[in-house]
């Protein structure tokens, strides 16, 4: 058991400790900051801003197949039309009068505004053409005849030349060349002629020929000619009913009898047919 003397000193360092514990509470509360919070707000304010308008012309590249219109309304050649004022718009001009359209190649169209021209492109190409090879005819024509081929004024049958079955646009892409065929003079051995189409160049042969002539045919007889039948020369006689002198002319038949000194006992031996009429 504890005496008094050890109660005692375990008091005072009980006290002591307890002295130490609460000082340092203080101290360390004392040393710690208070935190101030603030709250911030932001406004936000929307503002719709204008797109500038100008008076800038930039142009597009067009591009077209073969025979297809173009267009005539100038803001489809734009390639700014939504930044240039509607004032400006309403004042361009367009001109595409030096575009083929219906022949591949690269033109120029212009857009004026007020005295300045910008100048674009038109690019028209060819259309997509069905890939096949062209098989052409063996064509054969009378000595002298003419070929026919295609011209402004109608609309070329291919079809004459080409054995494959054609479409309108394959018609269209074709060129027909004839220049080495002569149809003036004959050849057995054929001359060359060519079709070009979808970039390919085919060749044929025509055949110029001499036709065999045929046997006469015999004409009838005019109405005429069987009412007259045309006895032998230089001799005097009687044919159906008419009266012939020694030229093979017709005569009445009292010339015929004096012409030929024939008496009428003698006529009537040959014909007892009445008398004809002079032939007119």
């Amino acid at each position: 058991m504890m005496n008094d003397k050890q109660k005692r000193i375990l008091s005072i360092t009980l006290a002591s400790w307890g002295v130490i514990m609460i000082g340092s509470g203080l101290i360390m509360n004392a040393s710690v900051h208070p935190i101030i919070k603030t709250t911030y707000s932001l406004d936000i304010n929307h503002v719709k801003v204008n797109e500038s308008k100008t008076n800038e012309i930039v142009l597009k590249e067009i591009t077209i197949e073969i025979n297809n219109p173009l267009s005539v309304n100038v803001k489809d050649y734009l390639e700014n039309v939504d930044q240039i004022d509607t004032e400006t718009l309403k004042s361009l001009k367009l001109d595409t009068s030096m575009v083929k359209i219906n022949e591949a190649g690269t033109y120029t169209y212009t857009i004026s505004f007020k005295k300045k021209k910008y100048n674009g492109t038109v690019i028209v190409k060819e259309k997509n053409l069905a890939n096949i090879e062209l098989k052409l005819k063996d064509i054969r024509i009378e000595l002298g005849k003419s070929l026919t081929v295609p011209s402004a004024a109608n609309n070329f049958d291919y079809s004459l030349y080409v054995e494959n079955e054609l479409t309108e646009e394959m018609k269209d892409q074709m060129q027909l060349d004839i220049t080495k065929v002569d149809t003036s003079t004959e050849n057995e051995y054929g001359y060359d002629y060519y079709i070009t189409y979808n970039g390919t160049k085919y060749q044929g042969k025509v055949f110029v020929y001499t036709p065999t002539p045929s046997n006469p045919v015999k004409q009838p007889a005019t109405p005429e000619a069987s009412q007259e039948p045309v006895p032998e020369k230089h001799s005097c006689q009687i044919v159906d009913g008419w009266y012939y002198d020694a030229n093979g002319n017709t005569v009445s038949k009292e010339n015929y009898e004096k012409s030929c000194n024939i008496t009428s006992e003698n006529n009537s031996e040959q014909s007892e047919e009445k008398e004809p009429p002079l032939k007119p």
